[in-house]
């Protein structure tokens, strides 16, 4: 997948859509799933570190809630340990289609052990959307 990386640690998002992905900033992007805007978001994982990886996302500057995968569940993502399906040169990629319900500023908890690192991105709509 092409995008950005937004993070420094062991586990980083990249964001697969357009924004001005430098600063964190992502333009939602329409979803199957009605009612909910779609985030684009790989996660990939260092191969320096081999074990499980769990990612909760919340709203930092409101109530809405944050879900994953293609029925808009809301729960953290879990990232078994070992290799993906999706592993290359030691990376270990997730990919992730996360939900939301609307602009805002949205964290993502990425905990592994023994580790917690957090990412933020600025969802906004972009204009014409």
């Amino acid at each position: 997948m092409g995008g950005v990386a937004v993070g420094k640690g062991l586990v980083t998002a990249i964001i697969g859509q357009s924004g001005d992905l430098a600063h964190g900033i992502v333009d939602l992007a329409s979803s199957n799933v009605t009612g909910w805007n779609g985030l684009k978001i790989d996660w990939a994982i260092s191969p320096r570190y081999s074990g499980r990886v769990i990612v909760r996302g919340k709203q930092l500057d409101g109530d809405g809630p944050v879900a994953a995968l293609a029925d808009a569940t809301v729960g953290a993502i879990v990232i078994p340990p070992g290799p993906t399906s999706n592993t290359f040169s030691g990376w270990r990629e997730q990919p992730s289609g996360t939900y939301v319900k609307g602009p805002g500023c949205y964290g993502f908890q990425v905990d592994g052990s023994p580790f917690s690192e957090h990412i933020m991105v600025n969802a906004i709509l972009s204009p014409g959307s």
